[in-house]
């Protein structure tokens, strides 16, 4: 069975963002249609035994698959979470699949950097605090680290920390194809003052959709298009102001594709 691409709910994201505040004990996550959806959550107590007994007996059922997003210990400045996958034997071959084949999928999605453990349980009676703790001492134990590779993985929690909600977004994967780099190197030449750009959903990757010599500061206004977002190369080297009128969700999306695109050190030589 090929693994299903299922994406983070909103609401999913918001309150998992939510609990990196440390009020939550665990976090409930279903899959519903093609998406992995928040099904229910638990308070941190002081009694963390307590808390995993109050996820078995109230938000688990025996005969309904599930994930379960556990934080050992609330305490600490950034949390890791250990990923219980609760598939039953009587659930259906085709739920036994998908949540099998997803763990993977929906810890990228929210951030690997987030989890320290998981394990799978087919009855409510291996749904415990010990083996929380167990699954989080056996990751521990299997990949043990060097110095630099500790001082890395600090430094990649450190930088996921400063930006929590935004972090579940992972990668996006846009290329620049070579009709961009192109008429970058044109722009370089003084060819060009305009390079005007766009994100293809289709084909995951920048182009070109407008490029103009000789665009003077005040024509800036009237050459942008204010109805669609875009990146734009242009030859002059002060501040200028533009309204964001787009979803957040295009604005971030848009940000973090123009970071890890013309970040790169590369022949479009934008740094």
């Amino acid at each position: 069975m090929a693994r299903a691409n299922l994406l983070l709910s909103a609401e999913l994201e918001r309150a998992f963002a939510d609990a990196q505040s440390g009020k939550q004990r665990f976090v409930k996550v279903s899959i519903d249609g093609e998406s992995f959806v928040l099904s229910a959550e638990g308070l941190a107590t002081s009694d963390p035994h307590n808390d995993v007994a109050q996820l078995v007996s109230s938000n688990l059922d025996a005969e309904q698959a599930a994930f379960v997003l556990l934080c050992p210990d609330t305490n600490v400045a950034a949390l890791r979470w250990v990923l219980l996958a609760f598939v039953p034997e009587s659930v259906s071959v085709r739920d036994r699949m998908l949540y099998s084949s997803s763990r993977d999928s929906l810890k990228k999605q929210l951030g690997l950097n987030y989890f320290s453990g998981e394990f799978h349980a087919t009855e409510l009676s291996e749904v415990t605090w010990e083996n929380f703790l167990e699954a989080r001492k056996k990751q521990a134990a299997d990949a043990p680290l060097s110095e630099s590779e500790r001082l890395l993985k600090e430094a990649a929690l450190l930088e996921r920390d400063t930006n929590v909600k935004s972090s579940a977004m992972g990668v996006v994967p846009f290329e620049i194809t070579q009709n961009v780099r192109d008429k970058l190197r044109l722009l370089q030449d003084n060819k060009f003052d305009w390079i005007a750009m766009k994100l293809s959903e289709d084909s995951e990757s920048v182009e070109v959709v407008k490029s103009l010599g000789n665009v003077e500061l005040i024509d800036v206004p009237t050459t942008l298009d204010r109805r669609t977002p875009s990146f734009v190369a242009y030859r002059y080297r002060g501040l200028v102001a533009s309204g964001a009128t787009s979803a957040l969700s295009k604005l971030i999306m848009w940000s973090v594709v123009c970071c890890l695109t013309f970040a790169k050190p590369g022949p479009a030589g934008l740094c």
